[in-house]
């Protein structure tokens, strides 16, 4: 024997929509607090370690010593600049997600009343432009370096830089300016590596998503 499913009205699937709103808002916010503390504490480790290396080189005056201590220090900066890149990157992904689905519930809003979409500001489409609408932008090619793991793939790429540098005129006991240079291309090829990187991120859970709501040339959306 069939039983009949209970259909929700409309009503009260409003009243879903709405819950999911609140509940998604809530966990955006939590993506960028989990974002700025692991931010955070990279620049702190970063900006200790700087002054200890700087006491280190005045007290050893830039011995066999300081190489040592360089040796153990910068590996662990760069791993740690490496995960926190990388879970900061992954919080960016989630908060992209949740954006998404926000845009997507404000485009049943105008559905279900089409006379309250002249009232929004931000947008009702779930494409890359309606999400970065939400935060004013357009997108750019250097919008990657603008964000928290941007911001962190070019400060640990100087930290590769500089520590590739170290090891050249230490370790390998090359002059000083072969050594800047060893280091500024290091530098330049982490930087493209972290951003490579990012990107291709972006562009993998975008290929995942499907647009169900992307705007046309009009300015319309494709429903």
């Amino acid at each position: 024997m069939k039983t009949e499913t209970n259909k929700a009205t409309r009503e009260q699937i409003l009243q879903f929509m709405t819950t999911e709103h609140f509940t998604l808002q809530t966990a955006r916010a939590g993506t960028v607090a989990e974002a700025n503390g692991r931010a955070t504490l990279f620049i702190g480790s970063v900006s200790s370690a700087v002054v200890a290396l700087a006491f280190i080189g005045q007290v050893s005056g830039m011995s066999q010593t300081f190489f040592l201590f360089a040796l153990v220090l910068f590996p662990s900066l760069i791993f740690l600049g490496i995960v926190t890149f990388d879970r900061v990157l992954q919080t960016a992904l989630e908060d992209w997600m949740y954006a998404v689905e926000i845009n997507r519930i404000r485009h049943f809003y105008a559905e279900i009343a089409p006379e309250m979409r002249r009232y929004f500001i931000e947008s009702t489409h779930d494409d890359a432009p309606g999400v970065l609408q939400a935060i004013g932008i357009k997108p750019k090619t250097w919008q990657y370096f603008l964000t928290g793991s941007g911001m962190i793939g070019v400060i640990n790429s100087i930290l590769v830089g500089v520590f590739a540098g170290i090891v050249a005129h230490f370790g390998a006991a090359l002059h000083i300016y072969g050594a800047i240079g060893i280091g500024v291309g290091v530098f330049a090829a982490s930087v493209f590596l972290h951003h490579k990187h990012q990107l291709k991120r972006f562009t993998e859970v975008g290929d995942r998503i499907k647009l169900l709501f992307p705007k046309d040339s009009k300015g319309e959306a494709q429903n």
